[in-house]
């Protein structure tokens, strides 16, 4: 094999696993990736066809649905989670790698506020609209306090992810809090 060659089947093994990389990132959350994330590309490069440049549709589809079932397995349940979602409620010890993965994810805020939205906010403007708790209210009243609400949440956002954090006994950069060694003695 000339140099060239060597380069270009290097390059397309690089791409091929660059492309595993964003697969996996994709399917799989940070938590899961920083813990088996290697074992699980060099699995994937290992099972791959010579000179592949991209994973095969079936392998694609797998590695979705294992890490949607993954993700699914560790979420709370719909009732923990809108406490958790829309008060700020402390979830079990069981949830609380989920609950890091959360509320350090890059979408944090756009979740909680979409969900304020979709929970709080649209069904009282449906109901309010439809004349069903009286004389229909100003729309400017409703956007007025949706934007505040908006803008509460996006400026207190940095207290919001520390108390949210501590509830579930971690530091602000996402660390455990290391026990105490009161909380270790028998009582």
């Amino acid at each position: 094999m000339t140099g060239h060659e060597h380069l270009a089947a290097e390059n397309r093994s690089g791409a091929y696993a660059d492309r595993c990389r964003l697969l996996l990132r994709t399917a799989y959350p940070p938590r899961f990736m920083h813990a088996r994330g290697e074992e699980f590309l060099g699995t994937l490069l290992d099972l791959a066809e010579p000179d592949r440049s991209w994973p095969d549709p079936r392998t694609v589809l797998d590695v979705l649905r294992a890490g949607a079932v993954w993700r699914l397995r560790e979420r709370p349940p719909l009732w923990r989670w809108l406490c958790y979602r829309l008060f700020g409620l402390r979830l079990p010890l069981r949830y609380r790698w989920w609950v890091r993965d959360d509320v350090r994810g890059r979408f944090f805020l756009a979740r909680l506020l979409g969900t304020w939205a979709f929970l709080v906010f649209l069904p009282y403007t449906l109901v309010d609209g439809l004349g069903l708790i009286g004389e229909p209210g100003s729309w400017g009243l409703k956007l007025g306090a949706l934007l505040g609400t908006c803008m509460t949440t996006v400026v207190g956002r940095r207290q919001i992810r520390r108390d949210l954090l501590a509830k579930h006994r971690f530091n602000p950069n996402g660390t455990p809090i290391a026990p105490r060694v009161d909380d270790d003695e028998p009582r």
